[in-house]
């Protein structure tokens, strides 16, 4: 027997254009759902997570919105906390102070 060892099929010769098309597809789709579900989440910091760099967040509450911090659970109401945003290097306290932000 002479000639070159049997290779076996590499991946492109196995997949077809639709079967890549499709697996793109699904890596897109996989990706979009981790950073989407990532955000939602509060895994990452950002003004729009739940967790924000600025140390508060702002709840819609009917026509206005309230700042309360990052860790507020529900024991204080949400009419004790400020309706404006504080001023940059302040942050709104676990009782609706505005306090100096902590680098």
């Amino acid at each position: 027997m002479c000639g070159t060892p049997f290779a076996p099929p590499t991946l492109h010769a196995l997949m077809t254009t639709r079967q890549k098309a499709r697996l793109g597809l699904f890596v897109v789709l996989g990706l979009l759902l981790f950073f989407v579900l990532g955000d939602v989440l509060g895994l990452w910091a950002s003004d729009r997570g739940v967790i924000s760099p600025t140390g508060y967040v702002g709840i819609s509450h009917g026509s206005h919105t309230h700042y309360v911090p990052n860790d507020w659970n529900g024991d204080v109401p949400l009419s004790n906390f400020p309706s404006t945003p504080p001023p940059p290097g302040m942050t709104v306290g676990p009782t609706g102070e505005i306090i100096p932000l902590q680098p």
